[in-house]
């Protein structure tokens, strides 16, 4: 798993815009921790990935609270079901060998700090707000485990991959893309969380896998063929939300669509592979900055979104709002402007320390 570096080109490229494309498509590891430059397309993918998520959360509450959400946005939810989270985790496997070239006990604090911080900290503000809300709810302490089964369960899963790539990273990564992959066909139905573990485990290491032979990738994958294999992603979404509305239809539970579900793994896989393939041949434009502000900020947007979504619902419901779509789209709207309030604050002390922690928990002793 090294690092990856851009195999130098036949001829330069001849424009800015060919330059500015080259750079946006190479030296991936390097984007890991802020330590170097962003890259714009993975922004991009991250900030789309989010928003949607917020988007999925919102219908979910609008039905709750409201009434039933017009089957468009349902549809929406659905259609892109297969590659929402799983694209977020690839994009999360995409970086990990650069940051494998750490001491061990950077790697293990950079995490902490970063992602095991703010699960705490937000289970703490979302166990709080909900006891706030109804203390009948709130039926489990921090001591046990029920207390930590929130939304943030994404990033518990992340926290785990990115312990597991550091313990095993001498083991190929083909294996670890493998093995959950099958695991996942044995996990009873009811255990759907652990489940739901197995089989994003593989889109995390397929992310570092094309991160490690990432020349390879792009060259077996050339744009063209992207673009005529983009039929694949498109045709899993649309089965997804057409799914659902057939399970609509016959009203069953829950609803259809594809969710988690280790048949369509490999499809999701092999959209996620295109897609990313094509972003990555994007050159920059100023609609693109908004979105990649909510990919560079995706941390502080997934944990802000969700108490903050919920207590508005609950807000709408207290206000007599009858019309879901009025609803939805008004939650939507506040959801993401009150995390892009976060977003901003949430470089400054002492609004940081909700996301993560500083590099150093005490000054460093000067010497004697």
């Amino acid at each position: 798993m090294s690092e990856h570096t851009e195999s130098p080109s036949p001829s330069a490229p001849r424009t800015r815009a060919d330059a500015a494309a080259a750079r946006r498509s190479g030296d991936i590891s390097r984007a890991l921790e802020r330590h170097d430059r962003r890259i714009g397309w993975m922004d991009l993918l991250r900030g789309i990935a989010i928003l949607l998520v917020i988007l999925h959360h919102t219908t979910q509450i609008v039905a709750y609270r409201v009434g039933e959400v017009p089957e468009f946005f349902a549809f929406v939810s659905a259609f892109f079901a297969p590659f929402r989270m799983p694209m977020l985790m690839f994009l999360s496997g995409l970086l990990v060998a650069g940051s494998l070239k750490r001491p061990a006990g950077e790697y293990i604090w950079g995490k902490v700090r970063r992602i095991l911080w703010p699960i705490v900290v937000w289970t703490i503000v979302y166990a709080g707000a909900e006891y706030l809300a109804d203390p009948a709810q709130a039926k489990y302490m921090p001591w046990e485990l029920g207390f930590w089964n929130t939304y943030l369960w994404f990033m518990q899963f992340v926290f785990a991959y990115y312990i597991l790539a550091l313990l095993i990273k001498r083991i190929p990564i083909w294996v670890m893309i493998v093995v959950p992959f099958l695991a996942a066909f044995f996990i009873p139905g009811d255990l759907d969380l652990l489940q739901r573990f197995f089989y994003l485990m593989p889109f995390f290491f397929l992310g570092a896998f094309v991160e490690k032979f990432w020349d390879q990738y792009a060259r077996i994958l050339s744009v063209p063929l992207a673009w005529g294999l983009a039929i694949i992603p498109i045709g899993v979404a649309v089965y997804s939300g057409l799914d659902d509305i057939w399970a609509r239809d016959a009203a069953i539970e829950g609803g259809g669509g594809i969710w988690y579900d280790p048949w369509f793994a490999l499809p999701s896989m092999l959209g996620i592979l295109i897609l990313v393939r094509l972003a990555a041949t994007l050159s920059e434009h100023r609609w693109m900055q908004p979105i990649e502000f909510v990919g560079r900020y995706s941390l502080i947007y997934y944990t802000v979104h969700y108490p903050t979504f919920a207590a508005l619902g609950w807000i709408a419901m207290k206000a007599g709002i009858t019309n879901p779509g009025i609803g939805l789209v008004l939650i939507f709207t506040v959801t993401v402007a009150i995390s892009t309030v976060f977003a901003l604050l949430g470089r400054r002390m002492p609004v940081k320390l909700l996301f993560e922690l500083p590099k150093r928990l005490w000054p460093k002793r000067e010497p004697a």
